[in-house]
């Protein structure tokens, strides 16, 4: 079997590190990069890494590439402090061969995620490049999300095996409502797609939340889970509005950036639909 090591990066998760933890114990390291807790996350990862690590936050790349750094093998797998690594998708990497792991330089790995204790169908699948190869694959610097690109398209693998996303969070209705997570956010995304060039019409604050919605609601069949669904739908599109409000704004030069709350910032995840990781239609 692969030598895999596991980083988890993370502040303030004291109710899903342990399940976390313990999902990559068939992992040959675990090292777990805390960015300021204030609760019982330092005593709970000291029972269980290999390495403990206290880091300020670097922001979302360079949090995990510093974590990466850390390990002692070159395949990495990256989770955040209320994920885990299911049953099935342990299976499979410790079925894989050196041989077959060669040929790629990242393995994908659909997320499942929940809210408020149920899974969130309409997410689906979400997928993670976060088993990577850390001396193949390359980091591009997002404000938001961190993510990795491989050397060259044809060296990655997806994986059916999933991460689990905040299924045995404590947080109940916060971890739907991030209204302070997500606008201490908000600014800063909006810089980078204004720096990217994109810009705010009438038709992105109009169309596209009503886009969202149906997309969330009608095609990813959030109808299914009745008022659950109709809820999530409804994330997605204020969540789409307030993404490109905050970019009108910055296009007036009517908006600074906020500094990073530690909170948010700290590795503990974001209920930001999958959407939202890239311009919609």
């Amino acid at each position: 079997m692969p030598s895999f090591s596991v980083v988890i990066c993370c502040a303030n998760v004291e109710d899903t590190l342990e399940p976390a933890c313990q999902s990559v114990a068939w992992a040959d390291e675990l090292i777990v990069v805390d960015s300021g807790s204030q609760d019982s996350t330092p005593g709970i990862a000291r029972r269980y890494a290999d390495r403990y690590v206290v880091e300020p936050w670097r922001g979302y790349t360079g949090q995990k590439q510093f974590g990466t750094s850390l390990a002692r093998n070159d395949w990495v797998f990256l989770l955040e402090g209320d994920e885990e690594c299911s049953p099935e998708l342990a299976e499979q990497l410790q079925s894989m061969t050196e041989a077959e792991l060669e040929c790629y330089d990242i393995l994908m790995t659909p997320r499942r995620n929940y809210i408020m204790g149920r899974h969130v169908r309409a997410w689906d699948p979400d997928w993670m490049n976060r088993i990577i190869h850390r001396g193949r694959c390359l980091w591009s610097q997002e404000v938001l999300h961190d993510a990795r690109r491989p050397s060259d398209p044809s060296r990655v693998l997806r994986l059916s095996g999933c991460i689990y996303h905040r299924r045995h969070s404590a947080q109940g209705f916060s971890d739907y409502f991030s209204g302070k997570r997500q606008d201490e956010r908000l600014i800063a995304v909006a810089q980078q797609m204004h720096a990217r060039g994109k810009r705010c019409h009438w038709w992105d604050l109009t169309l596209r939340p009503w886009f969202n919605f149906w997309k969330f609601y009608l095609l990813k069949r959030g109808f299914l889970d009745g008022v659950f669904g109709l809820m999530i739908a409804q994330k997605a599109a204020v969540s789409t509005q307030l993404k490109y409000a905050a970019l009108w704004a910055v296009q007036q030069g009517r908006a600074k950036p906020q500094a990073d709350a530690k909170e948010s910032a700290a590795g503990a995840g974001t209920v930001a639909p999958p959407a939202e990781k890239a311009a919609a239609p």
